[in-house]
């Protein structure tokens, strides 16, 4: 049964972290995800996981422990935000290249220029053609949710990428809402542990992990990875079936909200969502304008979801979500 609870939405990320249990956790901490390291910190010290937790001096740093510990058959996570996911690009795409399943959280917000503490998604937009799959949350229960399915599509065999979990940065990293957690047992039923094909400690098959690539592998790697991220599209799907069929709340690509008779759309991501809902109503109520919203909860999951809609007679009620 679930559990009724408040927290916030880097609290219930990091939640949820416990109740996996990951093998490493690479952190440095950075505003707002700070709060995820420090809530998870507080677990390895009660022995409440049995993660090693690895304080390192850098977000560049905190992902090359990500990809030697994911290398050798660790499932391993972190989190990030704004100019610590931009200290990582260059190893964005050696994670993704390498096939390695590493999942951050990512607390979305702007980039320097000018100075900027608050939320956008410059930084997750930046990576957006890294490799990796991202997953963005209207709410804190999402964000909650996103992450328990998380490892479950990047760990697929016919997929093996990396994965960020974003959640927009203050408005829903700070803010303490109404969630709903699932029993501990439940959720590592749900996600399972982790079994990887090939990794560097398999002794009876050694291989090497990011070697040099000549022209003709690169891009054969290349469209090994494009063809990755199609089969995120089938992954999303399945697992987002499963977590229905576990816990009783839908997700999938896309989420609607009165659409039926529209003439005018606006597409978003993230907790926008919550006052495009209001403004929707209040602007029907008013007689304004027959508007409906989308929100676009995938990513590069796969890159052909991303699209502009130009009104409801072209594009009709796509995949529900929740």
């Amino acid at each position: 049964m679930s559990i009724r609870e408040r927290m916030s939405g880097n609290e219930a990320v990091a939640y949820a972290m416990r109740q996996i249990d990951p093998d490493v956790f690479a952190a440095f901490p950075i505003t707002p995800s700070t709060e995820i390291p420090q809530y998870f910190a507080q677990y390895v010290a009660d022995g409440k996981v049995n993660t090693e937790f690895v304080t390192v001096e850098s977000e560049h740093s905190s992902m090359s422990a990500c990809i030697g510990a994911e290398a050798a058959g660790a499932r391993a996570v972190t989190a990030t935000s704004s100019c610590g996911l931009a200290f990582m690009y260059e190893l964005l795409y050696v994670a993704a290249s390498s096939r390695l399943p590493i999942t951050l959280a990512c607390v979305n917000r702007a980039l320097t220029g000018p100075i900027n503490i608050n939320n956008d998604h410059s930084d997750s937009m930046g990576a957006r053609d890294a490799g990796w799959i991202q997953i963005y949350a209207e709410n804190n229960q999402e964000a909650y949710d996103n992450y328990l399915q998380a490892m479950r599509i990047a760990e697929t065999p016919d997929v093996r990428l990396p994965i960020m979990i974003c959640q927009d940065g203050f408005i829903t990293s700070h803010a303490v809402e109404n969630i709903l957690l699932e029993e501990d047992e439940k959720v590592k039923a749900f996600v399972g542990e982790y079994q990887p094909e090939n990794y560097l400690l398999k002794h009876d098959n050694p291989l090497a992990v990011g070697p040099y690539d000549t022209c003709p592998y690169y891009m054969e790697h290349k469209m090994q990875q494009a063809v990755a991220m199609k089969n995120a599209k089938k992954a999303v799907l399945a697992v987002a079936a499963d977590f229905e069929k576990t816990f009783g709340r839908h997700y999938g690509f896309f989420e609607e909200y009165r659409m039926e008779d529209a003439e005018a759309a606006i597409v978003l991501i993230g907790s926008t969502a919550g006052t495009a809902r209001a403004c929707v109503d209040q602007m029907r109520a008013a007689g304004i304008a027959q508007l409906y919203f989308m929100i676009i909860c995938h990513i590069r999951a796969p890159p052909f979801l991303c699209f502009a809609v130009p009104c409801a007679d072209t594009v009709r009620r796509p995949a529900r979500s929740r």
